[in-house]
């Protein structure tokens, strides 16, 4: 037990882990036909290449892959478009589209690759024509987009810790209509705590805020893992993470307004 505790040991078991995610990614990944499965990205497509860990592919295929913002995302619907920060390999910016959450996509993506990837990917699933591919998000990035999308969208930010200089009291008010959702990364900084308290004053005059995280996750129901050990259903289920991530929920305050 000891030995299993000592640094060097403990890198060898995380090396494993991972690479048995991996593996048991793409015997699900076969096995689905690469097609989301469960939840409200059901019918999603995803291509064969990914900008990151393809051991991630598993909890999307399942729609377990962050399952409380996407069970919240799900409340959103009938928006006209869905502006993503950070868009990734396109999961949520083209997922939005494919569950009817919303009309037209727009993905702000910073790498190369994952704006190939989103491309190849609307593409295989037949929603190019609704996606725009962006690069980086800049601060004032939403001086850009059409008024109806602002006044009218839900803005999804993953942009590992860039949210605090892009969402000041200026952009809040600019998505004063809009649902906000927003990956915490307040530990990437010494001064998290200020971060998050200048974030929360900046919101407080247009959004109610709510606080979400990673909570269990129930694999009864899914028949394609009754044949897998318990400790495979569970690394077919995990996120990979180094710590609990936690989320934010933005909605309007303004009369009228439909969240």
């Amino acid at each position: 037990m000891l030995y299993a505790l000592l640094p060097g040991r403990r890198m060898d078991t995380a090396a494993y882990v991972e690479r048995r995610r991996i593996e048991l990614a793409r015997q699900l990944d076969l096995a689905l036909a690469s097609t989301v499965r469960y939840g409200p990205f059901r019918g999603m497509r995803l291509g064969p290449d990914t900008a990151w860990s393809v051991a991630d592919r598993a909890p999307m295929l399942l729609g377990l892959y962050e399952q409380e913002v996407l069970e919240s995302l799900g409340e959103t619907g009938g928006r006209k478009a869905f502006v993503n920060l950070g868009a990734g390999d396109g999961y949520y910016g083209v997922g939005a589209l494919v569950s009817g959450l919303c009309q037209r996509s727009y993905c702000y993506e910073m790498g190369e690759k994952g704006r190939r990837i989103i491309g190849d990917t609307a593409r295989l699933n037949g929603v190019e024509d609704r996606v725009e591919i962006r690069g980086k998000a800049d601060p004032g990035f939403y001086r850009d987009l059409p008024a109806d999308v602002i006044d009218d969208c839900v803005l999804f930010i993953d942009i590992e810790g860039a949210e605090f200089e892009l969402l000041d009291e200026a952009a809040f008010d600019a998505f004063g209509n809009a649902v906000i959702f927003l990956e915490l990364h307040d530990w990437f900084f010494e001064d998290g705590a200020q971060r998050m308290q200048t974030l929360r004053c900046n919101a407080a005059a247009t959004h109610a805020i709510t606080e979400m995280t990673m909570a269990a996750r129930d694999l009864s129901s899914f028949a394609e893992l009754r044949e897998y050990s318990d400790s495979d259903r569970w690394l077919l289920c995990s996120e990979g993470r180094g710590r609990q991530m936690g989320w934010m929920r933005f909605d309007p305050k303004r009369a009228g307004t439909v969240a």
